[in-house]
């Protein structure tokens, strides 16, 4: 595990996250992006409020996402949690087009955010760590 000092808080328009401070970051289509330069893969943080207010599910959310991207996965290999604010999470790893992904929705009222990470192979248990902080320290700022 990396030590936390070792990561710097990113602030989205309404979200948070710690990412590996010696990642670099780029803008893509108004979207963070994030990576290590030596690196074979890519994080992005996207945010969406709900323009009607109708409130988010995240597993509904996650699963319409695969749907509307063409990922094929079964439904049993998407785990859901509860966070302490109030937020829902879903989440799911797979390989699919030889490419390795990592997918995590979290909602909470109006406010939704998605965590994608793709690479051209599986993360080592490094790089699944820092991943795993990244969307462990996720945290939806805005009230909802």
């Amino acid at each position: 595990m990396v030590p936390a000092d070792n990561y710097r808080k990113f602030e989205g328009v309404f979200f948070e996250a710690e990412i590996p401070s010696d990642w670099e970051q780029e803008i893509i289509e108004d979207i963070p992006c994030f990576f290590d330069p030596e690196g074979a893969g890519a994080l992005q943080l996207a945010a969406a409020r709900s323009p009607t207010e109708r409130d988010y599910y995240a597993p509904a959310e996650l699963i319409a996402y695969l749907d509307r991207n063409g990922f094929e996965l079964a439904a049993d290999r998407v785990v859901t949690f509860a966070q302490a604010d109030g937020s829902i999470g879903a989440g799911c790893e797979f390989l699919q087009g030889g490419r390795y992904w990592s997918v995590q929705v979290v909602s909470r009222g109006p406010l939704l955010v998605v965590v994608l990470y793709n690479a051209d192979e599986q993360p080592d248990a490094e790089l699944r760590g820092r991943l795993n902080h990244v969307k462990a320290t996720l945290r939806i700022t805005e009230a909802a």
